[in-house]
């Protein structure tokens, strides 16, 4: 693939490009002119313009990094799939366009013909994907833990045995397990009770997948990584539009006898996508260096939770066993005008709730100093008194 390439696809890759933020609307023409100087609190990764994403495909291009792939298969998408599934500490991994169909395309194999999955009810696949594995796959999912980011052993131990001794016995076919949590503010799942799962699946011969859409982003916070996390499912997914910055896309990793052939089922559901190398180079570009980024990005942040507590009208509250999501509080501040002057400044806040702000740390920070982004918080509060 070579620069003149895109000359005939700018338009395309343009289309593919983050434009939106995560309340549905078009970022502001002056957000994406600033894009790469802006320090973002919305995101998981770094919101790359149209312009960016097509100059950092242009950059791979001329670098030989980018091999065509053929609906989904082969050249960069390979080199991904290989490079994850290490990463992951699995055999083989498969790209998918999204991660609701990696996760579908988990639990659907992995069941067969025993059709209970257990998981979470705060979890993105009972919650967020419209029944999708219920009406498409025939599978029977039954939520634990009602409002909370984790379910607990006995409550899996109580539904198994009822399945088992019901007037028809059946068995669980799955456990699945999402960590971090979306609907709880990216609160992860215990490491020890997340083993103590998956060890009693099993000794009682029930598959497990981990939804690890920000899994690279628990291993960050937890210290182990994410191989180790990946070791101990039968398969794993993991997102790498969130914190690698891809337009789209997911990988599903699994044993080589798990993932073969799998690309068919992919098919079945729409999915095999002509070429998918703008997603997989922009995701091999970032993935290597990703966890020190974003350590040293974590390490401004707690900079300036420190600094910025030094007002009163301000307090960071961390969320238990959270991850990369803090709330700041904020008292006698009015929301709108402290946004506003931290985007006068080039940072982007998410959209207020009641008490203040959602900040999401991700490597955006790294395009500032600590100093500055500290330094723009207090200006911003002096500013609006």
């Amino acid at each position: 693939m070579h620069r003149r390439d895109f000359v005939k696809l700018g338009s395309i890759i343009a289309a593919t490009a983050v434009q939106s933020d995560v309340y549905g609307g078009e970022i502001p023409q002056k957000t994406v002119a600033l894009a790469g100087k802006t320090v973002d609190f919305v995101n998981d990764g770094v919101p790359l313009s149209p312009k960016e994403y097509g100059e950092l495909l242009m950059k791979l291009a001329d670098e030989g990094k980018i091999k065509t792939d053929f609906y989904s298969n082969g050249g960069v998408v390979e080199e991904l799939e290989n490079r994850f599934a290490k990463l992951m500490g699995k055999e083989s991994s498969v790209f998918m366009p999204t991660g609701t169909l990696a996760n579908h395309m988990a639990l659907r194999r992995l069941a067969g013909n025993n059709r209970r999955v257990i998981l979470q009810e705060q979890s993105h696949i009972y919650q967020d994907t419209g029944d999708g594995c219920q009406t498409l796959s025939a599978l029977n999912l039954i939520p634990l833990g009602l409002n909370t980011t984790e379910m607990t052993l006995a409550e899996i131990e109580e539904v198994v045995g009822k399945t088992a001794k019901g007037r028809v016995a059946l068995k669980v076919g799955v456990i699945c397990i999402e960590s971090p949590v979306r609907r709880q503010q990216d609160q992860m799942f215990a490491f020890e009770n997340m083993k103590a799962i998956t060890n009693y699946a099993k000794a009682n011969d029930i598959k497990t997948h981990l939804d690890g859409a920000r899994l690279f982003v628990q291993a960050a916070h937890t210290g182990i990584d994410p191989a180790t996390y990946g070791a101990m499912f039968d398969t794993s997914f993991t997102s790498i539009c969130k914190c690698f910055n891809a337009a789209s896309g997911a990988v599903l990793a699994g044993s080589t006898e798990f993932t073969h052939d799998l690309f068919h089922e992919r098919r079945m559901f729409g999915a095999g996508i002509p070429a998918v190398w703008p997603f997989a180079a922009v995701a091999l570009h970032y993935v290597d260096s990703w966890i020190e980024e974003y350590k040293s990005a974590w390490q401004k942040a707690e900079y300036l939770f420190t600094e910025i507590h030094k007002d009163e009208r301000c307090k960071i509250v961390k969320y238990n066993n959270g991850s990369h999501i803090v709330h700041l509080d904020l008292k006698n501040i009015d929301k709108k005008r402290f946004s506003d002057s931290l985007a006068k400044r080039n940072i982007r806040l998410s959209a207020p709730d009641s008490t203040g702000f959602n900040l999401k740390v991700n490597i955006s920070m790294n395009r500032m100093t600590a100093q500055e982004i500290a330094g723009s918080f207090k200006e911003a509060m002096k500013e609006v008194g």
